[in-house]
């Protein structure tokens, strides 16, 4: 990635945009060529998993508190690849990128993250989730050269979004998933091709939401109960999950209580209401 294409995104100014160069057209070097079809991303898949483990001497990237319960082990595996799916997949990425610039770093005094491809993303929602603007790069439109992009961020950051713009081309996915490796990035995917990434050993969701707020037909929406569910390879069986307001009344994230308990809706506990008469000459049994 040119150096030009971020200029303005550097440490002590809030939320840099920045936009990069047309690159080559499709089919050239960053695009992937032929390789991009779905046998190569298949081929791409058996290699990944000769990858998979820990990167040596590396600290586990951090989350919001609120989710620690729902990702295994309590934080990211730096060097790995996590897909975010459903509508609930904007709100997930910006808790995301907020426990990583707010936790994240040496000493936990605060991390980088970058987001690519996605124009639409709620820096406003990340703030009042905790998330710090100025250690959050934006680059809005990458063009046709965003694994370029994203290699050149995933170098420099703690956490990259991004919203692939297609289907990601194998000799894209296995350069990508490499650079994340070896410099201990958490590469989250976003949007319709995310699912197409091989190699993605967790996936976060949310199931469930519902706000609230609002009477019969008047009031505002002051909170958002919902249930994150994180499943894959990293979460095995049945995954994890966690009910969270998500925002809550502050725009922050936080534990909530399960709706089903609240509302009283488990089993009943069975009790005697009354003895049946018994019939002459019969005796009850203990």
């Amino acid at each position: 990635m040119p150096e030009a294409a971020l200029t303005d995104a550097v440490p002590g100014r809030p939320a840099a945009r920045a936009t990069a160069p047309g690159g080559p057209a499709p089919g050239g070097p960053a695009s992937g060529g032929s390789a991009s079809g779905g046998s190569a991303l298949a081929g791409v898949a058996a290699g990944l998993d000769g990858f998979v483990g820990d990167v040596p001497g590396r600290d586990l990237v951090p989350v919001l508190p609120a989710l620690r319960d729902v990702v295994p082990g309590g934080g990211l595996r730096p060097g790995s690849v996590l897909g975010l799916d459903g509508r609930g997949a904007a709100s997930l990425g910006a808790a995301l990128v907020a426990g990583v610039s707010r936790h994240g770093g040496e000493e936990g005094t605060g991390g980088w993250c970058a987001v690519v491809g996605m124009p639409d993303f709620g820096v406003a929602a990340a703030t009042g989730m905790g998330a710090s603007p100025e250690r959050l790069l934006l680059v809005d439109e990458p063009g046709e050269r965003w694994p370029d992009v994203v290699a050149a961020l995933v170098e420099a950051v703690e956490l990259v979004l991004v919203r692939p713009p297609e289907r990601p081309p194998a000799t894209a996915v296995r350069r990508l998933s490499a650079l994340a490796r070896k410099h201990g990035c958490v590469l989250t995917l976003s949007g319709p091709h995310a699912r197409e990434w091989p190699g993605t050993r967790l996936r976060m969701r949310v199931e469930e939401a519902e706000w609230e707020g609002l009477g019969d037909g008047h009031g505002r929406l002051t909170r958002r109960r919902a249930r994150v569910v994180a499943e894959g390879r990293d979460a095995p069986g049945r995954g994890r999950d966690a009910w969270l307001w998500f925002p809550g009344p502050d725009g922050g994230v936080s534990p909530a209580p399960d709706p089903a308990a609240e509302s009283g809706t488990r089993r009943p506990r069975l009790e005697v209401v009354g003895r049946p008469a018994l019939p002459n000459g019969t005796e009850e049994i203990a």
